[in-house]
């Protein structure tokens, strides 16, 4: 005898298919090598010839957090940049503008297949990636997690950034 399945049953059914997904991705996240915090040793960008420049300058600062429910958090700055004052209206916009030449800040879930990451991003100080997700190749050795970013990157290049285990 066929059993027909209520709206009410269908939707407990698929309910629980989601609530095992979420389940699971959370598992994968709580158990993945990359959790917890990272603070930033470099970042740089990779030029046409193969060669790097560092892409907020020496030194910057940062750090990259992985939590176990699959959350996200980077930080990242230049440490020469200009102190802000607050300054008239009409400047103002331009010496926001150069605050964010070397800053970047953005916040989201994330996911790991094999030697991929991947920031599904919920929040940005650019708001154009809110939304996106960004795809990372990374590598880890002891304390070190290096990441690649994927081309095109947020800046249309290649960055490599190097992380040691807060």
């Amino acid at each position: 005898m066929l059993k027909i399945l209520s709206r009410r049953n269908l939707l407990t059914a698929a309910a629980s298919f989601g609530v095992a997904a979420a389940t699971a991705s959370i598992a994968d996240a709580a158990a993945s090598p990359v959790l917890g915090a990272w603070k930033l040793e470099s970042f740089d960008v990779v030029i046409p010839d193969k060669s790097r420049k560092p892409r907020f300058g020496p030194n910057p600062v940062g750090y990259l957090i992985y939590t176990p429910s699959g959350r996200m958090s980077a930080t990242l700055s230049g440490i020469h940049r200009p102190k802000f004052e607050p300054i008239a209206e009409t400047a103002g916009s331009k010496a926001c503008a150069e605050q964010l030449t070397d800053f970047l800040a953005y916040a989201g879930t994330y996911e790991i297949r094999g030697n991929r990451v991947f920031h599904h991003l919920d929040v940005s100080v650019f708001t154009d990636l809110v939304g996106k997700t960004l795809e990372r190749e990374f590598h880890l050795a002891g304390d070190t997690l290096t990441i690649r970013t994927i081309t095109p990157g947020m800046w249309g290049d290649n960055s490599i950034l190097v992380w040691k285990r807060a």
